[in-house]
């Protein structure tokens, strides 16, 4: 696999978008073309090349992730215990960032969108927004997920249609006792390492899909939208805290595990999840500070851990909930409860569906944003600012690891 590039890459462009487009304007030249031109075409292919992959990808990796687990009826209490802890606290991860970034509304500025100060859509493409929005119902919810034509709803998009689908071919295959299957089960895993493949090659470019986007934005940025990130900054952030800080101390309290005798056995753990921004590569660390420094066996550690590198992602679902709302807020569009339960259910469903898929987050938002019917354009915004909250939501993950363990193993 080709290496991504490094943090520091990845803030460089972000700088040297924001330097670029602070100092040109929509009107400058170069070799007699227009650079904001220039900078928008690029920006869009580095966009369409990630929207390209997306479906093929979900796909793979939900009907890949669930045919494997082979033996779900035979499961242990333990392993139930454990889905069932990392399934709730996701699910309370999401309605703490659904809370939050609606009590901040980073993306408001004066009680309307924001979206015109970084440069987003005009107003009549933001109407035409806000009137689509409008034919959402309950009905329209149901029918979108139980559509009637796969071809049909794979190549409009209908991610919710998407998801059901993989969903029930993966239960199917792992169902059907048959030799047979071994072969399916071998091209599904093929086709997901290969698109695994394809997104790391998109991402290598994604220096330069920053800058290209960042550039494009910064030249339309008011000064007041530095304030509008700097809001969303604190709203991830804040949430994040709530989330590690709060929830999981009254989860420990309530096993009566001791919060700060905890905190300090893992701490080696988080610093190494936030240095390196994976819960996989954090994996050993985490399981020794739990054996050596807070005395589980090793077992149940060894078990439980590496389940939760895999399919617990409660900061990166607390992130994706609040992109979402934060990106409708910037089009002034007020999301209905309908639609607000639909991302509550993707944030969850996506959080564990591309686990460990590169820049999984990010694949995922893209998918709830084409969900509720919302333009991928805000995300390039998003992007830079990404890759610094990614090390805090990493560590919110590996946090949930060692508090499973201490709920689950004692």
């Amino acid at each position: 696999m080709k290496k991504l590039p490094s943090t520091k890459i990845i803030i460089l462009s972000l700088f040297l978008g924001l330097i670029t487009g602070s100092i040109l304007t929509k009107s400058s030249t170069v070799f007699g073309f227009n650079v904001y031109e220039i900078v928008d075409v690029f920006g869009q292919v580095f966009l369409n090349a990630l929207k390209m992959i997306v479906i093929p990808l979900i796909m793979s990796s939900l009907i890949f992730n669930i045919a494997k687990f082979e033996n779900v009826e035979g499961l242990s209490l333990i392993s139930i215990k454990t889905v069932l802890f990392y399934i709730l606290s996701s699910f309370a991860a999401i309605l703490i960032g659904i809370t939050i970034v609606n009590l901040v509304s980073p993306g408001l500025s004066e009680g309307i969108g924001a979206g015109s100060l970084l440069g987003l859509n005009n107003k009549s493409e933001i109407d035409l927004i806000i009137n689509s929005q409008n034919e959402y119902t309950l009905s329209s919810f149901f029918l979108k997920i139980f559509s009637g034509n796969i071809f049909t709803s794979i190549a409009s998009g209908n991610m919710l249609f998407i998801i059901l689908f993989s969903i029930l071919i993966g239960i199917s295959i792992r169902s059907i006792k048959s030799k047979s299957m071994d072969v399916i089960k071998d091209f599904w895993e093929g086709t997901y390492l290969i698109f695994i493949k394809i997104m790391y090659l998109i991402l290598f470019f994604t220096p330069f899909g920053i800058f290209f986007l960042v550039t494009k934005a910064s030249m339309s940025f008011e000064p007041e939208s530095y304030v509008i990130l700097s809001k969303f900054f604190l709203t991830v952030i804040s949430s994040l805290m709530i989330h590690m800080f709060v929830f999981y101390s009254l989860i420990l309290m309530i096993f009566k595990v001791n919060v700060i005798k905890h905190f300090k056995g893992v701490s080696q753990a988080l610093l190494v999840a936030f240095s390196t921004s994976s819960s996989v590569a954090t994996i050993p660390v985490t399981s020794r500070c739990l054996i050596e420094k807070l005395c589980y066996k090793e077992d149940k550690v060894n078990f439980i851990i590496p389940i939760g590198a895999t399919i617990n992602m409660d900061g990166t679902a607390l992130f994706e909930c609040v992109v979402v709302i934060f990106i409708a807020q910037l089009y002034g569009i007020d999301l209905s409860f309908i639609e607000q339960l639909l991302i509550l259910l993707l944030a969850l469903i996506t959080s564990i569906g591309v686990a460990g898929i590169p820049s999984a987050s990010f694949v995922a938002i893209i998918v709830i944003l084409g969900a509720v019917g919302l333009p991928f354009e805000a995300v390039g915004i998003i992007i830079g600012i990404d890759r610094l909250l990614d090390m805090l939501r990493t560590s919110v993950n590996v946090y949930g690891d060692t508090c499973c363990v201490s709920v689950v193993a004692k």
